[in-house]
């Protein structure tokens, strides 16, 4: 009996710690499993949560006020210039004035409104919001993950545009002009979007490579710049230029430097080669002098000075009684053109018969000239005459 009731007690044992074992596994394995995937999830959760944060924290949305051009119609431009895909999902007009929306507990714009990928851009109508509506207005746009944009503010007339602050500043430069030309830029809008003010700009160049830069007030969209010299589209690299605002504000028109180096005038000498005389008789003969800018220079000269005390006669000069000489001035020459600077009467004097040899010189800075486009100075350098032969015979 004893032995009997030992061996019940060892099964009981057995049979308790199996049961203990089922309990175990029955209640802490998937309790264990279920903090796992709790925790997982909790991972998960929070992870999603900062990547929302993080891409709200990341959304950009440009927001700008125009009009059609043709019907006057209100528009609203959105622009993604941020790294991640958004989705307006309404839009607010508020009254700046009173500080509440215009159409009431009804947003402006809910349906309808597209997804913008980044670098993309939108065009809502927005006049239906703001019909009949006087004063300033302000829109609002509201993101799907909660974020809000704002445009400029405007100024409205029953519902029509006043005034608008350009929200964004259009720069034209015009590099390296001609003295002399007048340039103009001419800015085009495409389409029936954007505004811009003024939509020309002239300038007349009063030096040589003189640059200048304008600045046009513009409101989001496409444009059409275009450079002009004396009413003629200006040869550069690119002219016209098509470009978006707000993805392009600069613009730059390089008409390419010219480096002006004054070269020397050169003087042509019109005399006769041989002159007779009658001894004891007043004689004279006559010289022209030209002035003739190289072909190979760059620019216009005006020549606007002769010194006629720097032209002389060398050689036999005791035959010379006088030197008379006029000169000619307020011309332009351009590359490879000539004109007469002075006129210049030689007197004989008494003399003994004979063959006499006479050179005119004209010395160096006896013409001067000035740059048309650089306003540097132009002279000639020395320069002597073929020899005239003057003979003198007995009476």
């Amino acid at each position: 009996m004893y032995r009997k009731h030992n061996s019940r007690r060892g099964i009981s044992a057995i049979v308790s710690g199996i049961i203990i074992l089922a309990i175990f596994f029955a209640t802490v394995i998937p309790l264990v499993v279920l903090m796992q995937n709790s925790y997982t999830i909790f991972l998960q959760e929070s992870n999603s949560r900062r990547i929302f944060d993080t891409d709200r924290a990341s959304e950009s949305l440009i927001v700008e006020v125009s009009q059609n051009n043709i019907t006057k119609e209100l528009l609203l431009v959105l622009l993604n210039s941020g790294p991640v895909y958004i989705k307006p999902v309404r839009v607010w007009a508020i009254d700046v004035t009173r500080q509440k929306s215009i159409t009431g507990s009804t947003p402006c714009l809910e349906e309808g409104l597209e997804g913008l990928t980044p670098g993309r851009n939108a065009t809502l109508s927005v006049q239906q919001c703001v019909n009949g509506f006087t004063g300033i207005v302000e829109f609002l746009v509201v993101s799907e993950k909660g974020r809000l944009f704002a445009s400029s503010r405007v100024n409205l007339t029953g519902g029509r545009l006043v005034d608008i602050i350009f929200p964004y500043t259009l720069s034209v430069s015009i590099l390296n002009m001609k003295r002399g030309s007048t340039y103009t830029v001419r800015v085009d809008v495409i389409g029936n979007e954007g505004n811009i003010s003024p939509s020309t700009f002239t300038h007349k160049a009063t030096a040589s490579n003189e640059n200048v830069t304008v600045a046009f007030g513009a409101t989001a969209g496409k444009y059409r710049i275009s450079l002009y010299e004396n009413n003629i589209l200006a040869k550069v690299k690119e002219n016209p230029i098509t470009i978006t605002i707000p993805d392009t504000t600069t613009i730059i028109f390089d008409l390419e430097r010219v480096a002006y180096q004054p070269i020397p005038l050169d003087i042509i000498f019109d005399a006769p080669r041989k002159v007779f005389a009658v001894q004891a008789e007043e004689e004279s003969f006559t010289a022209s002098i030209w002035v003739q800018l190289p072909k190979n220079a760059l620019e216009p000269v005006d020549i606007n000075e002769v010194d006629t005390s720097k032209i002389g006669v060398i050689g036999d000069t005791r035959i010379v009684q006088e030197l008379i000489c006029m000169h000619y001035t307020g011309f332009t020459l351009r590359p490879g053109e000539r004109a007469m600077v002075a006129t210049c009467t030689v007197v004989i004097k008494h003399a003994v018969t004979g063959k006499y040899s006479l050179n005119i010189v004209a010395y160096e800075g006896t013409t001067i000239g000035e740059g048309f486009y650089s306003s540097l100075t132009y002279i000639n350098s020395e320069t002597i005459s073929s020899a005239i032969d003057v003979f003198i015979r007995k009476k």
